[in-house]
């Protein structure tokens, strides 16, 4: 696990040192030291993902640690049917979690067909004489190293640890508006029927995440929730240049009169996203979001990138 944490180290430098190279190549096409570092690196980082996914690969499973509480858990014990639409709504959030990071707004039968089969969440053992449960899921990384499942659970555990307004929004952005709904709903069956539940799991990069959901944690967690409300999303067209991109899922594009527009991509847009490089010209579509909170009129936009393309008729220098 430590092995893992060190690779995504190395990854994250290794990506910036390949940016920071071909932005110097770009202005400098005729320079064999920037060709040969931009080739060296590029050589480099794939070594780096190869190790990356060998190593997650071996991990095979995560493990989700479930701990329910309250005068229905007593003893130990938990109605069978609160216990399955329990676990179903914990699942529904994580599936979900995956949906959008893998699809974006994206969101057929087939696609969720496609995450559940991959993750392919399980219920694996309840520990005698407890409502201790523990829950596994695939940790299959694609080709870059990336596990749906292990940034659904980091996303799940940061909305569910949110401790403000801001960050709140910042999570509710990621998590998508019908993560959010899951997550409300998973905590309305825990108030309905006056359950505290615990969460804990370990990253592959070996981080432990935690979530100690205590009545009062539960309650006001799902009051800040209800104070966001979420618009539907509407399709909104980009035409300028690439100004910065994270291959961990986010990009910026320049726009005539520096106007910044900062958009989120899934995964699945990684090898598009790959074709352009920073100070290249470029158009396509974002799926445009507004998050309101009802009480303190607080409103956030937010952008998901749904198609992106080289423009060879921009004029690049319209920025400089």
């Amino acid at each position: 696990m430590y092995k893992i944490a060190r690779i995504e180290s190395l990854l994250a430098g290794a990506q910036e040192t390949l940016t920071n190279y071909e932005a110097l190549l770009k202005s400098d096409p005729d320079s064999l030291f920037n060709r040969g570092m931009v080739k060296n690196t590029v050589e480099h980082i794939s070594e780096l993902r190869s190790n990356l996914v060998f190593e997650k690969n071996k991990r095979e499973k995560e493990i989700i640690d479930l701990r329910l509480k309250g005068h229905l858990a007593r003893l130990g014990t938990l109605p069978l049917d609160l216990l399955g639409q329990f676990t179903k709504s914990l699942s529904d959030c994580i599936v979900e979690a995956s949906r959008k990071i893998a699809y974006g707004n994206r969101a057929t039968p087939k696609v969720l067909d496609h995450i559940k089969n991959t993750i392919d969440l399980r219920f694996d053992r309840l520990i005698p004489g407890s409502t201790h449960i523990l829950i596994t899921g695939q940790t299959a990384p694609d080709l870059f190293g990336n596990s749906m499942i292990e940034d659904a659970l980091k996303n799940t555990f940061n909305i569910l640890n949110a401790e403000n307004g801001d960050e709140l929004f910042l999570q509710s952005e990621r998590y998508g508006g019908k993560g959010v709904k899951k997550i409300d709903h998973l905590l309305n069956l825990s108030i309905k029927n006056k359950l505290e539940f615990d969460l804990e799991w370990t990253s592959p990069g070996n981080a432990n995440f935690k979530w100690e959901g205590t009545s009062s944690k539960i309650n006001q967690l799902h009051s800040s929730l209800a104070q966001i409300s979420i618009n539907d999303p509407e399709e909104i067209e980009f035409n300028g240049i690439l100004h910065m991109l994270s291959l961990k899922g986010q990009l910026e594009v320049r726009e005539e009169g520096n106007k910044s527009m900062m958009m989120l991509f899934p995964l699945a847009m990684l090898d598009n996203v790959r074709q352009i490089q920073i100070g290249d010209a470029c158009y396509g579509v974002a799926v445009k979001t507004i998050l309101n909170n009802k009480v303190t009129g607080q409103e956030k936009i937010s952008y998901e990138l749904k198609d992106i393309r080289l423009n060879d008729t921009y004029p690049v220098d319209i920025l400089i």
